[in-house]
């Protein structure tokens, strides 16, 4: 189905023709809206980012690291966040990008989109997905399909789109958190740097945004902008898409506090978007007992009309190990 934008393009485009080919019938053709002209655009945009993302699985699967580097910011402070708890790569050019990081790798693990959704800012100078993967992985003379949730930042990069953060997880249940929690078997996030990417007065409403949405679940001005906002939780049923989702405080029970550590923060060239990787922890009981858990989290910030910051993707997650992560799937390491 063609959207409006697309559909009121090809109008014109048709009224233009019919008024060439009649010569005894003139009729005044008026040009699309300049919001219209600017609509295409970003769909066109859109569509462009799409097909990068897609390429990026295909490179993935054949093991081409070299090309996927070609389309990663390197002249930015990359943040790139892996399931594992040891798997954050931040900083320019960082040696690590270089590596193969997939999970199960010796299994040739193949790598399917099964749910991409495609965000741009106003201007169209920053792009944000969301993608449920289906990483596909050998056992025992089958294939087992894991879902991996996706999310990432592009920017434009004079005519193509360049990597400047992603956040890979898998969705554990809230319960399975608090046991190994309290087992002392969940690693801690590892020392982020912390970066305001800037001037610290910039970055301080993004700081307390994020404070205040890990308590409160409160999103910020452009959550009543935009009708495409994404939070996902921990847990592997907590995906919330232009709804209210609830605070991680209320979350993991009564009495919990949420406390953002060390973060890290890249500002588009316009100031009109920006994302973080943080590192929070949250303290909460657990059968009574005082637990620990520690967290990853993304977030993508846009200005609103009014100016003011939102957020308009989260990406809250567990670091599992490879053994964790197997022992859920398959029943064993």
């Amino acid at each position: 189905m063609l959207g409006r934008s697309r559909l009121a393009f090809l109008c014109v485009s048709m009224l233009v023709l019919a008024s060439c080919g009649s010569k005894t019938r003139k009729s005044a053709v008026l040009p699309a809206s300049s919001e219209e002209q600017a609509d295409f655009g970003l769909e066109e945009l859109r569509k462009n980012l799409e097909s990068t993302v897609l390429e990026n699985y295909d490179q993935l699967n054949n093991g081409n690291v070299e090309a996927l580097m070609d389309g990663v910011a390197i002249d930015r402070k990359l943040q790139i966040v892996g399931v594992t708890p040891s798997d954050i790569i931040v900083g320019k050019s960082p040696a690590a990008l270089g590596e193969d990081r997939r999970l199960y790798r010796e299994r040739d693990v193949q790598i399917l989109s099964k749910n991409l959704d495609v965000h741009l800012s106003r201007d169209g100078s920053v792009g944000w997905v969301y993608d449920e993967i289906s990483l596909r992985v050998g056992f025992e003379g089958r294939e087992a399909s894991i879902p991996i949730r996706s999310t990432a930042v592009y920017v434009r990069d004079v005519d193509r789109w360049v990597l400047a953060a992603e956040h890979l997880s898998y969705g554990f249940p809230v319960t399975d958190v608090f046991r190994l929690a309290a087992q002392g078997k969940l690693a801690k996030v590892p020392r982020l740097k912390i970066d305001y990417g800037g001037p610290r007065e910039r970055a301080a409403p993004l700081i307390g945004l994020a404070g205040v949405f890990v308590n409160r679940g409160d999103l910020g001005t452009p959550a009543t902008n935009r009708s495409d906002t994404l939070v996902l939780l921990p847990g592997p049923e907590l995906e919330f898409h232009n709804a209210i989702a609830p605070a991680l405080s209320t979350l993991f029970g009564p009495g919990t506090t949420v406390a953002v550590r060390e973060f890290r923060i890249e500002v588009a060239e316009t100031k009109r978007v920006a994302w973080m990787l943080a590192s929070l922890t949250i303290q909460a009981k657990f059968n009574g007992d005082p637990t620990s858990i520690p967290l990853r989290a993304s977030f993508v910030f846009e200005r609103g009309k009014e100016d003011g910051w939102g957020i308009v993707q989260a990406h809250l997650s567990v670091g599992l190990e490879q053994e964790q992560l197997s022992a859920h799937v398959f029943g064993t390491p």
